[in-house]
C-alpha cells in the first residue's frame, strides 16, 4: 500500500507542473483559508449568504450560488439544495474547484444552487439565546438536523425563490437527515421533486470504519463520550490547524501520505482518486464542527441495528418518548422520488446496507453503483474523476425530474 501511495503521489507531482518545488502553491494556500463564499467569488461565481433562524432558535448559514459566468442569475431557475455530511459544510461541494466540484457544474447547467449548513458547523454556530460553549447548545443529534434544520431550509428557499418544490442532493449524513425529515414530516414529500442521495446512510450493520466501530463499542452514550473527550462537540479547524495542514499535507511534505490515510481510515482506501495537491484545502475546510451526539447517534445505530431516534437511556427515554426505547423512523413515509448512488468500497454506507435500505423505501426510482470498485465514502465529493464517474449521471437524473 505504501508503495502504491508513493507512486500515485509522484504521478500527481509530475502532472501538476509548477507544484513540485516543495512549496505550497499560492492558490492552494489561499483556498485552504477562504470560506465557502470566498471560494465561489474567487472563481467568478456569484455567492450569497442568508441567515435562517430555526424553529428552536439556531442561526443557520444558508449559502447560495444563483448562477455562473455561462448562466447568469435569473428568476425562475430550477432550485436544488445541496446538503453536506458529518463534520462537513457547504464547502464540500465547492473546495475542489470549478473543474471538479458539484456546485459549479450545477450553476453552469442553469440551476439556482443552495447549500445548507447544519447546526453546529462553522457557518451555523450561533443561537438566539444559547452560548455555543454550553451543553445546552450542543444537545442535539442528526435527529434535530432532519426534523428541524432541513425543513426550515426548504421553507426558506422556496419562499425566497417563489418555487413550490425543489430538488435535494445529500451526501452521507445528509441522506440520513432526509429520511428523518420525511419520517417526521411527510408533508415535505410535496416540496421535494426528487431526492438524489449519495452514499445513503441509515443502517450501518456492515460498517468497516475502525473509527465508527470504536465509537459503537466504547463511546455510544453522551456520558462515555464526555468522559473520553471532555467536551460536547467537535470544533472546526482553526487557523493554526489550517496552517498545520498546509505544512504537513502539501506536495513534497514528508507526512503528506498520512494526511490521506487519516481520511482512508474513516471512509475506505482509494489512493488512485486522491488529489494529493488539494489535501491542504480539504484539511482547511474539514472538520467543520458537529455535536458529539451526532457521532453517538450513528454509534447507537451500529449497536442496535435499528434506525431510530436518539437513545437517551431508559429514564430519559420515558420522559422524552413515553417508552424506554426510542421510536423507530418510519421509512414508508419517504414518498418523494428517491435515487440512490452508492459504491462498493464505502466503509460507512456499505452495499449490503444500501440494499437493505432500498428494500424498505417505497419509491426508489434508481440505484446507481459507481463503476469503480475502489470508490470510497469521501470520493462522492472529493475524487479526482467524480464528474465522469458520478456527477454526469447525477446531472442527467436531475434534469429528468425538473
Amino acid at each position: 500500500m505504501r508503495q502504491l501511495l508513493v507512486q500515485v503521489s509522484l504521478v500527481t507531482l509530475v502532472a501538476l507542473a509548477g507544484f513540485t518545488d516543495g512549496q505550497v502553491h499560492p492558490d492552494i494556500a489561499e483556498d485552504a483559508y477562504l470560506d465557502s463564499l470566498g471560494l465561489l467569488r474567487k472563481y467568478g461565481y456569484p455567492a450569497e449568504e442568508h441567515i435562517l433562524e430555526t424553529d428552536d432558535g439556531y442561526l443557520l448559514g444558508l449559502h447560495r450560488c444563483p448562477g455562473s459566468p455561462v448562466s447568469p442569475p435569473a428568476p425562475g431557475k430550477p432550485v436544488v439544495l445541496l446538503q453536506h455530511g458529518m463534520l462537513s459544510s457547504s464547502a464540500d461541494y465547492i473546495l475542489m474547484g470549478p473543474q471538479t466540484s458539484l456546485v459549479y457544474m450545477l450553476a453552469d447547467a442553469g440551476y439556482d444552487v443552495w447549500m445548507g449548513n447544519s447546526r453546529g458547523n462553522r457557518y451555523s454556530n450561533r443561537h438566539r439565546s444559547r452560548n455555543n460553549e454550553t451543553q445546552q447548545f450542543w444537545d442535539f443529534s442528526w435527529h434535530e438536523v432532519g426534523s428541524i434544520d432541513v425543513p426550515n431550509m426548504i421553507d426558506f428557499i422556496l419562499a425566497r425563490t417563489g418555487q413550490s418544490a425543489l430538488q435535494y442532493v445529500g451526501h452521507s449524513q445528509a441522506t440520513t437527515v432526509f429520511w428523518v425529515m420525511m419520517s417526521q414530516h411527510p408533508y415535505y414529500n410535496q416540496r421535494v421533486k426528487s431526492a438524489h442521495l449519495l452514499a445513503p446512510a441509515a443502517y450501518m450493520h456492515h460498517t468497516r470504519s475502525p473509527y465508527v466501530i470504536f465509537l459503537a463499542t466504547y463511546l455510544h452514550t453522551t456520558e462515555l463520550m464526555l468522559e473520553m473527550m471532555g467536551t460536547y462537540y467537535f470544533a472546526p479547524t482553526s487557523e493554526m490547524d489550517i496552517q498545520g495542514g498546509i505544512d504537513r499535507c502539501r506536495d513534497g511534505a514528508p507526512y503528506q501520505q498520512m494526511c490521506a490515510i487519516t481520511t482512508f481510515l474513516m471512509a475506505g482506501f482509494n489512493s488512485q482518486e486522491v488529489n494529493y495537491t488539494m489535501l491542504p484545502v480539504m484539511h482547511g475546510h474539514s472538520p467543520a464542527g458537529a455535536s458529539a451526539n451526532q457521532m453517538i447517534h450513528h454509534a447507537q445505530t451500529v449497536r442496535s441495528r435499528i434506525f431510530r431516534q436518539f437513545d437517551h437511556g431508559p429514564t430519559m427515554n420515558m420522559i422524552r418518548y413515553g417508552s424506554i426505547t426510542p421510536p423507530n423512523y418510519n421509512l414508508q413515509n419517504v414518498q418523494a422520488p428517491t435515487l440512490l448512488y452508492h459504491s462498493t468500497n464505502d466503509w460507512l454506507a456499505g452495499p449490503e446496507d444500501v440494499l437493505l435500505l432500498a428494500g424498505q423505501l417505497p419509491n426508489v426510482r434508481k440505484r446507481y453503483l459507481v463503476p469503480l470498485p475502489a470508490f470510497n465514502h469521501m470520493d462522492f465529493v472529493w475524487a479526482i474523476n467524480v464528474r465522469s464517474l458520478l456527477y454526469d449521471e447525477l446531472l442527467a437524473d436531475l434534469r429528468a425530474y425538473v
